[in-house]
Parts: structure tokens; sequence; C-alpha cells
């Protein structure tokens, strides 16, 4: 006897239309039987269902029911009767997992905080910007993304930006930054700017150098 048969005496089963999401993709829409419970769905243990995928199922006041399921437990142990997947769902698709960087180092402002994603890791760190330098970390960022996506300039010249432009960005997150740290350490990344715009990057690299200063 499978888990369906056995817990149908909780109430009727349904069609349940499944329609693949991004977690794994490629595979074709299909129907499974399920047990529609107020906050979750019970299906036999063998149903391919993942997170992210679509459900839909008859209402009975009319019309069809759609969710999302925004967690899968599957529950492979004991007799069959017991061996199930139950579905939690949400009305709302899954947030997308942002993208991870390609390498290097990405370096995102936002208002007055600045995130630090370091060697292509999906984890950023967030670091307050003193007031006054929001600016400067901003011009920081999007240099470095500039000196990223421009082909032809020398590997060994975009590693002394991903550097310099994190210790200037690090510099920016103190309480109190040092105007005459700042000073030694944007030259090597305008450096790189010049590199940027003799490849291609011309206009856009050549802006970004006037935007890269600190106050006297």
């Amino acid at each position: 006897m499978s888990f369906l048969t056995s817990m149908r005496r909780l109430g009727g089963t349904k069609k349940v239309a499944i329609t693949p999401g991004p977690e794994k993709p490629g595979r074709a829409p299909f129907e499974a039987e399920a047990l529609v419970q107020p906050e979750s769905i019970f299906f036999e243990v063998d149903v391919p269902i993942y997170n992210g995928d679509r459900m839909e199922w008859d209402d009975p006041r009319g019309g069809r029911e759609s969710a999302y399921a925004s967690q899968v437990d599957v529950r492979d142990q004991g007799s069959s009767r017991i061996r199930h997947i139950e579905v939690k769902y949400s009305a709302a698709p899954p947030a997308p997992e942002p993208p991870a960087p390609q390498g290097g180092h990405v370096i995102v402002v936002n208002g007055s905080h600045v995130n630090i994603a370091v060697d292509g890791s999906t984890v950023t760190q967030q670091l307050p910007v003193a007031a006054g330098y929001e600016h400067l970390a901003d011009a920081v960022g999007r240099a470095l993304a500039l000196i990223e996506k421009t082909m032809g300039i020398d590997p060994e010249e975009v590693d002394v930006a991903r550097e310099y432009a994190t210790l200037i960005v690090a510099e920016t997150a103190k309480p109190n930054p040092d105007q005459k740290v700042l000073k030694r350490l944007i030259p090597a990344l305008k450096g790189v700017l010049a590199s940027a715009a003799n490849a291609g990057a011309g206009a856009a690299a050549s802006g970004l150098i006037g935007q890269l200063f600190v106050g006297s």
C-alpha cells in the first residue's frame, strides 16, 4: 500500500499540474496525484518535484489554484505506507539567486554602505562608508567593474586594480579615513583606468579617472 492510498481517509486527492522551476530545469511539465492541505501538499516519494516548481490544482469553488514549492522534504524511510514527499508552498515565486561574481572582486555601493565580494565569492561583506566618502567608494566600484569587463588589459594590471580598489574601499569604511593613505592608493587605480581607456573603454574610463579623488 502506498502513502497516498493510506492517507486518502484524510481527504480526497487531487491531480496537481507541475511546471518545473529553476532548480531542475529541462524537465517536461507533468501531473501527479497529491493530498492538498492548507500548508503542505503530499506526494508519493518518487515524484520529481523540487523547490521553485509551480503547482496548479482544481479549486472546489471553481477555477484553479496555483502556488510555488518553497520547501521540499523527502521522507524516504520506513515502509511504503509512510514514505512520501511533503511540499510547503507559497503564492509568490522564489526570488532568483544573485549571479556569482565571475572572478576578481566585485564592489557595489548602495547609499552609505558598500558590499564587497572577493575572488568570486557569493558571500559579500557589508561595510559602512564614512560620511563624505560615498562618492569615492562609488567611483571605485564602478572603476573596477569597468576594468574587469574591458578586454585587452594586462592581467597583472587587473590584479593591481582589484587589490587597490579593495584597499581604498576598506579605508573609506573606517570611522576616520586617512586621506594620505587614500592619496597614495588612488594613483595605482587611475593608472589601470588609463590602460582601460587605451584598450577601448575610452571616455567612460577617462571620466572615472576624474572622479577618483579626495579632498585636500
